[in-house]
């Protein structure tokens, strides 16, 4: 999820190529800040405010609890909600997953956070996941999915590693999991200029597409903050 944003954030910060520097830039302040649990009541708030009530009010909701997530509400419609966290301090990550997500996708984002909480680097975060996919311990969608962020309370950063700059709430939008979609099946230029929808990770078995949407959770225009 958070890597899928990377995109988003450049454009929305006006970012051109920058050449590498001879040695690399010193961590910002706050970074690497292992997540740390809300209240729990608050917790359960800001992931049920990634989709709208409608979606979030049924579905599963899991929360952090030391450095492991759990399940503390079972729904009825098949569909789960939690807070994502990297490593930048302050950051949240409300998403809402679909039935099939909630079945695959969420699991990937349940462990990445764990791992974080846990205090390891982004670096063997992403080891562990890739080792996860190859032993079938995680496991991609089998079929088009669905995930909500369109929290309000969405505090976001460009990117998990240290090198990510805050965005907060940045736009309310979904994300469709379609594995190996490239831009020409969708109608899009390689170079596409779209600014509403982009695929991240194209043509891989984590491809994304990022679809903004008019108004957050609650109802308000995408154009302001409630």
């Amino acid at each position: 999820m958070r890597r899928a944003l990377v995109f988003v954030y450049h454009a929305l910060l006006g970012c051109a190529s920058v050449p590498l520097l001879a040695q690399t830039p010193p961590a910002p302040r706050g970074y690497p800040a292992p997540p740390r649990a809300l209240p729990e009541a608050d917790e359960i708030a800001l992931a049920l405010s990634a989709a709208p009530e409608e979606i979030s009010s049924q579905a599963d909701v899991f929360v952090l609890r030391g450095t492991d997530y759990v399940k503390v509400r079972t729904g009825t419609n098949g569909c789960a909600c939690m807070v994502a966290r990297d490593l930048h301090e302050g950051s949240r990550y409300p998403i809402c997953y679909d039935q099939e997500g909630a079945r695959t996708s969420m699991a990937r984002e349940l462990m990445e956070g764990s791992l974080r909480a846990k205090g390891l680097s982004e670096a063997e975060v992403q080891r562990r996941v890739t080792a996860a996919y190859a032993s079938r311990e995680l496991r991609r969608p089998a079929k088009a999915s669905l995930a909500y962020m369109m929290s309000p309370q969405q505090v976001l950063f460009s990117s998990p590693d240290s090198d990510g700059v805050r965005v907060g709430a940045w736009s309310p939008h979904v994300m469709l999991m379609l594995p190996d979609v490239e831009p020409g099946q969708l109608g899009l230029a390689p170079d596409s200029k779209v600014s509403v929808i982009q695929i991240h990770k194209q043509g891989t078995g984590h491809s994304e597409l990022i679809v903004k949407v008019p108004a957050w959770s609650t109802g308000e225009p995408a154009g302001t903050v409630p």
